[in-house]
């Protein structure tokens, strides 16, 4: 490797839009997040951020890397991620990260606004992401809501656990009889809106509502069990409700714990342990050891001119605001919707806020090894 090369690579890395087909529609709140009105929901509902995952859509595939994303620079050219990362993993994402994981960021990211309410559904864990799935990872995963709006003048909502009491027999035979109000009825109902954040455990029934518009960070894979037949006018296939696993195997996907709603809150709300608190920067802990190995998730607002310390690989989100990104003598014009990917052996970036406004940003962050 030139040397030329391999100071290309110590930027930040930035990607083309990667929209990626889903069975339910949505959107609207997405494009006008990155000032794109284009004036309906339709299948492109998600945004996968800086993503090495295949998307799973079936029979419904759009393309043969759908769901991986594209870096998008002049010096590095316009490659797949996940080949670059087969390239350089061990350079960009570190190495004690790279010897566990291998050229994967171990996290993926979405964008993604729903304008209809999703199937109840579930994801496996690690244990049984290995058994069933032949996969290194599950699928735990946590919501920051960034927008709301109200669909049919419902409020916006997500499901979420099983209530105490549930019987998973009786969820069975909800699910045999497609009896949806019954199996609805089994799960909490959380109305919700901007700047919240929620952790989803791996297992745990949930379903998000029509008109929430987040980030959703999780485990990088999309295996998913989804017990209903339809997804509002949509027909799933036995592929898109189970995957590659039996009806009998996907039932056994689940988690029956139930849950009081203050027991379920205490267990799916943030930490929000304040880290950092000075004039020009705030940070905050969402998402963290509390909840789970797989990933972090932090919130920061920024202030003037302001350098922040990188551990490891990160991928950085702009939620309001704009200004600049500065590296290595080098600098970027950023603003909210933009995300980003900080390689490991980028240690510190200075953001320079907008003047008049406070710079909003998330930080995800990979398991800490």
């Amino acid at each position: 490797m030139d040397d030329s090369f391999e100071n290309n690579l110590r930027q930040p890395y930035f990607f083309k839009p990667n929209r990626v087909w889903r069975l339910y529609k949505g959107g609207l709140l997405l494009d006008r997040f990155k000032n794109e009105n284009k004036g309906a929901d339709d299948h492109f509902p998600e945004e996968w951020l800086a993503s090495t995952v295949k998307a799973y859509n079936g029979e419904n595939t759009q393309s043969e890397n759908e769901g991986v994303a594209e870096i998008n620079s002049d010096e590095l050219g316009f490659q797949y991620f996940s080949e670059f990362l087969y390239n350089y993993g061990e350079m960009i994402l570190g190495e004690k990260h790279f010897k566990k994981f291998g050229p994967n960021t171990a996290i993926l990211c979405k964008y993604l606004d729903s304008a209809v309410r999703l199937p109840i559904q579930c994801h496996p864990d690690v244990e049984i992401a290995k058994k069933l799935y032949n996969s290194s990872f599950g699928k735990t995963e946590c919501w920051h809501i960034i927008s709301t709006r109200k669909i049919n003048d419902i409020k916006p909502y997500i499901l979420l656990g099983f209530k105490k009491g549930v019987k998973k027999e009786d969820f069975k035979n909800a699910v045999i009889n497609q009896k949806i109000d019954t199996m609805i009825e089994m799960l909490h109902k959380i109305e919700v809106k901007e700047g919240e954040t929620y952790f989803v455990p791996a297992r745990m029934p949930h379903a998000i509502g029509s008109g929430v518009f987040m980030l959703e960070v999780q485990e990088p894979s999309d295996w998913v069990v989804q017990p209903e037949q339809m997804c509002a006018d949509f027909i799933l296939s036995q592929s898109d409700m189970w995957g590659p696993l039996t009806p009998e195997q996907g039932l056994e996907v689940f988690d029956y714990t139930g849950y009081t709603k203050k027991e379920l809150l205490l267990k799916i709300s943030p930490s929000n342990e304040l880290l950092v608190d000075s004039n020009n920067l705030k940070i905050q802990e969402l998402i963290g050891k509390k909840h789970t190995n797989s990933f972090r998730l932090w919130s920061a607002k920024i202030k003037g001119n302001t350098e922040i310390q990188i551990s490891n690989s990160t991928l950085i989100v702009v939620l309001k605001g704009e200004g600049y990104l500065k590296w290595n003598n080098r600098n970027r014009f950023i603003k909210k919707s933009d995300y980003f990917f900080i390689p490991d052996f980028l240690k510190s970036i200075v953001f320079q806020s907008d003047e008049n406004e406070l710079l909003e940003i998330l930080i995800c962050m990979p398991p800490e090894i």
